[in-house]
């Protein structure tokens, strides 16, 4: 038969305090082997059957978190609050509450000012790796706060060793796979702790208090264990975001199919007084569709010339006009190569459209040049190709449409490195202050 989680009263016993007559209730009669008064902070021996009053003191309790003797659910178990210990490092001061159920022993419930975590003790010692890492349970922990002294400010409730004001002990913390690993040097052993992170939220409603908050409500990092709230989402919508932009691009290639293509090789001459060439006729049918024109030529040697496009709708007459240069310069250490270009129009309606490309020449605007030209090697043809296409695949609107499908998620990915960030910047030796 499985044993009952609840907590039992055949574990409470009550008491008077000998130093101030306060009443006491043990929580763990039986188990406690030592108890500080949360009224006066006297410390009393509760291994002798009349509890034997260890060192007397007159002085009145901190208000606690969680009062002592609060009982509640965490990770589907009963806990009664049966311990506070106030410690430091010289650095952060947090609070160490002892739980407390007959059926599963000890816990612990740490608050820091970044959040709090649950503590569970453990007996097997984690295996030591190269360069002073752990392995425990699978997951290799590695070191986020080197041994330091941490003192004992106050002690108040029932123990099962005896916790003193001023103890001092030398401690470290590993994390990894989302948990933390925490080392106690007691001088002749090592006490492990593993701790999980728990949401303030939970502490709350579990022992009845107010929300205490975490980070980034509170605290300056998260805890080394605090899992990352934008991970997850991060992965997520990075995935949702490449589905869709490769169907994006696999549904503009399919719709980019069904144009007309057109090509056209000129050899343009100085003498030649028009040079016009025609591309002939293109038909779109149905949605505008978009229009892009590759053009290619040889200009001569830092020389130049132009190329401009009139596609026409022979229904209508209307007209859409784009210029395309084509230059080439150099000197002893630069170059300018402009020999192809490509336009783009995006959208051109429905209808018949036919496309003339007419050539300048540099000598076509310099009567002085052209008498050069017919003199000399510029004479000679200048070659120029054209392809031009009723479809095609802009990769401005790519870029877009990764902009629009990627930018949540890098915001979210932004958001999860400056968490990452903000953990590592609270690890020993991550800061120079340190």
């Amino acid at each position: 038969m499985s044993e009952p989680d609840e907590l039992s009263a055949n574990h409470v016993k009550a008491m008077d305090c000998p130093s101030c007559g306060g009443g006491i209730e043990l929580q763990a009669a039986g188990y406690s082997t030592y108890f500080v008064c949360q009224y006066c902070g006297s410390e009393l021996d509760l291994l002798s059957d009349d509890v034997r009053l260890i060192a007397e003191h007159a002085e009145a309790a901190e208000a606690l978190y969680i009062p002592l003797g609060t009982r509640g659910t965490l990770r589907g178990v009963e806990w009664v609050t049966i311990g506070n210990l106030k410690k430091t490092d010289g650095w952060e001061e947090w609070d160490e509450f002892l739980l407390f159920n007959p059926y599963h022993g000890y816990r612990w419930l740490v608050f820091t000012k970044d959040g709090w975590s649950f503590g569970t003790p453990i007996l097997a010692q984690p295996e030591r790796l190269p360069g002073g890492s752990y392995l425990y349970d699978g997951a290799g922990m590695k070191i986020c706060y080197y041994f330091a002294d941490s003192t004992t400010q106050s002690a108040l409730g029932e123990f099962y060793w005896r916790a003193q004001r001023g103890d001092v002990v030398r401690s470290a913390s590993y994390v990894g796979g989302g948990r933390m690993l925490s080392c106690e040097d007691a001088g002749s052993e090592y006490n492990w702790t593993l701790e999980e992170w728990i949401a303030s939220s939970e502490v709350a409603r579990a022992f009845g208090i107010q929300d205490t908050g975490q980070y980034p409500e509170i605290g300056d990092t998260p805890l080394p264990h605090q899992p990352n709230p934008h991970a997850g989402k991060a992965v997520n919508r990075g995935l949702i975001a490449t589905v869709f932009f490769l169907l994006g691009i696999l549904g503009a290639t399919m719709l980019s199919y069904g144009g007309e293509t057109r090509t056209k090789e000129y050899s343009a001459k100085v003498d030649t007084p028009n040079r016009s060439v025609s591309l002939g006729q293109f038909t779109i049918q149905g949605r505008p569709k978009p229009f892009t024109i590759a053009t290619r030529g040889s200009p001569g040697d830092n020389n130049w010339m132009d190329v401009e496009y009139t596609l026409a709708n022979v229904a209508t007459g209307d007209e859409i006009i784009a210029n395309q240069p084509i230059e080439y310069y150099f000197g002893r250490d630069w170059k300018e190569d402009d020999r192809s270009g490509t336009l783009k129009i995006a959208s051109v309606p429905a209808g018949t459209y036919e496309l003339t490309a007419d050539i300048t020449l540099p000598e076509d605007e310099n009567p002085a040049r052209l008498a050069r030209s017919n003199a000399s090697w510029d004479a000679q043809a200048r070659p120029v190709a054209i392809s031009a296409s009723s479809n095609g695949v802009f990769s401005s609107n790519i870029v877009l449409l990764f902009l629009a499908l990627f930018s949540p998620a890098l915001w979210v990915w932004f958001k999860s490195a400056s968490f990452e960030g903000a953990r590592s910047a609270g690890y020993d030796g991550e800061d120079d202050d340190d």
